[in-house]
């Protein structure tokens, strides 16, 4: 059914009173609280609002990949339908059963010609309850209830900045809204940026701080960067259990940037190229989804420092780094080429895995490396504890392993090793 065809139908419904579910309810519109009449509205008469806040990154996902989707079309309306279910699970199983037992008890709203502005996740599943009754072993009588949808009807002045103001008000400035992917806050604020709100209004909307609208814009703005990086510009999906890192990242680097009290201790005059190769390096880490302190441990800011924060160890990571880090071994558009019929999404998830498969174990050792070394530098002023710690890891050195004697490089630290301990005595033999 078209856009003009819904809007007849909904126009049609309103003139008959039976089909008022109830009346005097306030409903928040264009700056003014209005009192709206719920109405008894057939799933027929609706589509789904494809950018809808709960699966905003599954949709723009799948329309880079795929080109735009239509949820007026059918084949297009069962995808935007799996994206919804998919995106809970459980809680959505939880839902149908209490739709099945007690009906919708939460009315959505609806615009004038039927896309749902509100309750787009309700309405899948009374869709399902209602069209796939007898998969579930459930009789006719017992989901036809499910073949409506109670919900505001908006005025026909409705326009998009309005809806997408109302749905953000009546999702995710909602309790509710911690069931929403962590991607989705951060593209429902650039979506409502590129609306014209200002970050003002947008936290009022989400019930948020203005602070925390500008950055999860920025953290936003690191996320799509890094998407940039690995040619998957667009594709959101591939950000999936990445949050953590990218807000300590966005962090770290607003601090290296604006060189606050936060890294005066950093011992070297690090230059925006020096920032940008901290960045590139992080990103390899967000890719193998590494998180916490040996995440940290690479740009951490504050007292305790990081890597970064003494040249010569950075210097050497990025080194090893640069040179041993594997890339990928086809390009995006490569792997288009070679699998032209298959899942995309499927495709970049499967060139992540082969990458970190190929990468973790130089990205692991060396950050292990170095994270030890870090310690010593935090130690520095810990003489005994530093000795201590050399004096057990020499003692643990197999001297029988071929690669002892062999090994070139051992030769050359055991010699430095032997320079600096023999400094050490002297100094002790004149106190």
């Amino acid at each position: 059914m078209d856009s003009i065809s819904r809007k007849a139908k909904l126009e049609e419904l309103k003139k008959n009173q039976l089909n008022q579910a109830m009346t005097g309810i306030p409903l928040r519109y264009k700056g003014s609280t209005k009192t709206e009449i719920v109405w008894r509205i057939p799933l027929d008469y609706l589509i789904y609002n494809k950018y809808n806040g709960r699966i905003g990154s599954d949709v723009l996902s799948y329309e880079k990949q795929n080109g735009e989707l239509n949820a007026e079309l059918k084949n297009d309306s069962e995808i935007i339908e799996k994206f919804l279910y998919e995106s809970k699970v459980d809680r959505n199983k939880t839902t149908m059963d209490s739709l099945l037992r007690i009906g919708q008890q939460r009315y959505g709203i609806v615009t004038s010609d039927g896309i749902i502005v509100d309750g787009n996740r309700r309405a899948m599943l009374l869709n399902r309850l209602y069209h796939k009754h007898e998969e579930f072993g459930l009789q006719y009588s017992e989901v036809e209830k499910c073949k409506y949808f109670l919900a505001i009807i908006l005025p026909d002045d409705a326009e998009e900045k309005d809806i997408q103001q109302l749905e953000t008000i009546y999702q995710m400035g909602e309790d509710d809204k911690l069931d929403y992917n962590p991607i989705e806050k951060y593209l429902k604020c650039k979506e409502l940026k590129r609306l014209g709100f200002t970050e003002r209004q947008i936290a009022e909307f989400m019930s948020e701080k203005e602070s925390q609208i500008k950055e999860w814009l920025d953290i936003l703005a690191l996320m799509e960067e890094y998407l940039q990086e690995y040619d998957y510009d667009g594709i959101y999906t591939r950000l999936e259990k990445t949050e953590g890192p990218f807000v300590d990242l966005e962090n770290y680097i607003n601090s290296y940037e604006k060189r606050g009290a936060n890294v005066r201790n950093v011992d070297w005059s690090y230059s925006d190229s020096d920032i940008s190769d901290l960045k590139l390096v992080c990103f390899d880490y967000i890719r193998a989804r590494y998180e916490g302190k040996e995440f940290r441990d690479i740009a951490k800011t504050g007292k305790e420092g990081s890597i970064f924060f003494y040249k010569n160890l950075w210097d050497d990571f990025l080194k090893q780094h640069q040179e041993n880090t594997p890339v990928d071994e086809e390009t995006v558009e490569e792997l288009r080429q070679r699998c032209p019929g298959e899942d995309l999404s499927l495709l970049l998830k499967q060139r992540d895995n082969a990458w970190v498969e190929q990468a973790k174990g130089q990205l692991k050792g060396n950050l292990n490396r170095f994270s030890r070394r870090l310690e010593d530098k935090r130690d520095s002023n810990k003489p005994a504890e530093l000795i201590e710690r050399a004096l057990s890891a020499l003692k643990s050195v197999d001297c029988e392993q071929k690669s002892f004697t062999e090994d070139s490089h051992i030769k050359e630290m055991v010699k430095e090793i032997n320079k600096i301990t023999w400094e050490m005595k002297k100094i002790l033999d004149r106190s």
